[in-house]
């Protein structure tokens, strides 16, 4: 499928986004508390840009596709959010089976964005001592503490995003948004996405 519309990543600056009601809706649906989900959503931001800036199918870790199925169902507000910052909806679409190969580009994308929370990405099946990404991985709750430096009183400025994207403007505010229904697919089954593609869950090593 040919993309229209792309948006580059030095165009959008660091992602400064906040909707209070896919946090509550990552606590309900995980089990987690609010710092675990303010991370997860955090990533899954992240993950985003990854996806509207690769050229290949690329899977996310489960706690991001967690994440990810909690925005899809704001749908108008995923839907807003995708249009204000990528010029197009991302979707998500489940390939039926785990995707190794699409895990471990999406975790090489991520490393190169700055170090990698390893209670949320587990180091693919493979992947070389000193290879793309395996010199980033810090320990679980180290970058998360970082990436929260995003959450709402803070402005989204300094800490973790400003390391990855340098200035960043705003993504315009958070609204509540409604259920109207997922517009992806099952998490775990194991999907990919890419190039402004269908991206689905279940990731892992």
């Amino acid at each position: 499928m040919r993309l229209f519309g792309r948006r580059r990543k030095a165009e959008r600056g660091l992602p400064t986004y906040w909707n209070e009601s896919v946090v509550e809706r990552i606590q309900l649906d995980a089990g987690v508390d609010r710092e675990a989900a303010r991370t997860w959503f955090n990533e899954m931001l992240v993950f985003l840009d990854i996806v509207a800036d690769s050229k290949h199918f690329i899977s996310p870790p489960e706690k991001v596709d967690v994440a990810w199925h909690a925005f899809i169902l704001h749908t108008e507000d995923y839907e807003r959010y995708c249009r204000e910052r990528f010029g197009r909806v991302i979707h998500h679409q489940p390939t039926g089976k785990p995707d190794p190969d699409a895990y471990r580009r999406a975790y090489e994308h991520r490393a190169n964005y700055g170090p990698v929370d390893a209670g949320i990405w587990v180091i693919p099946a493979g992947l070389v001592v000193g290879g793309a990404g395996a010199e980033a991985v810090q320990a679980p709750g180290e970058v998360g503490a970082a990436i929260q430096d995003t959450g709402p009183g803070d402005g989204g400025g300094g800490g973790f995003f400003s390391s990855l994207f340098g200035d960043g403007s705003s993504d315009g505010g958070s609204s509540s948004g409604g259920d109207f229904g997922s517009s992806g697919g099952d998490s775990g089954g194991g999907s990919s996405c890419g190039g402004g593609g269908g991206c689905g869950g279940g990731g892992g090593g």
